[in-house]
């Protein structure tokens, strides 16, 4: 599709590379610095410093300042900083997502509704608004990126509102799956 998303590393580079660059992913720029916060800075599970450098993280992987401000989609990221502010919201998120794609192959549109799921858990399962905040943070952050595309120009022969929803409930420009993940973008050689 033209990013640097794992679905276009699984296309172009193939299977085995997923997994290590999904562990760095969840780990090293999710999971440590969150972990870090909370047992060697000493920072409080519910304090509103915690808020803060996760959402910068994933919103620096999505606009990142060394690819043009282009980027991944920042699910992975958010899912290691989930692991470690809420292990059961980033389990719970992740069978939503996963099990509906398995079910729909629409990995996009389940990744939305887990996310938009999110605050509401968290508001009725843990008992830290700050954890809620994140949530909406989170939220927004990934739908900003999904409407904004890598500032992808709008395709011809869709209609504008099309091509937004398409955006934020399919994550791509168009309904094909297919041809969106195996297009050549413009500008590519």
């Amino acid at each position: 599709s033209g990013n640097v998303g794992s679905a276009n590393l699984y296309e172009h580079v193939g299977k085995r590379w997923v997994y290590p660059v999904a562990a760095v992913e969840i780990l090293v720029k999710g999971f440590l610095p969150v972990l870090t916060a909370l047992y060697v800075l000493d920072i409080d599970r519910s304090s509103a410093y915690l808020i803060g450098p996760p959402l910068l993280a994933i919103a620096g992987n999505n606009w990142s300042a060394f690819l043009k401000l282009q980027g991944g989609r920042g699910i992975a990221v958010a899912g290691g900083t989930l692991l470690v502010l809420a292990p059961f919201l980033a389990i719970a998120c992740a069978v939503i997502a996963i099990g509906g794609w398995k079910v729909t192959k629409s990995s996009g549109l389940w990744v939305l509704i887990s996310l938009i799921l999110l605050p509401l858990w968290a508001y009725l399962i843990q008992d830290n608004m700050n954890l809620v905040w994140y949530c909406f943070g989170l939220l927004g952050i990934v739908v900003l990126k999904r409407l904004s595309a890598n500032w992808t120009p709008f395709p011809g022969g869709v209609s504008r509102k099309r091509v937004l929803f398409n955006r934020l409930v399919r994550d791509r420009d168009v309904s094909d799956r297919t041809g969106w993940v195996r297009r050549i973008p413009e500008g590519s050689p």
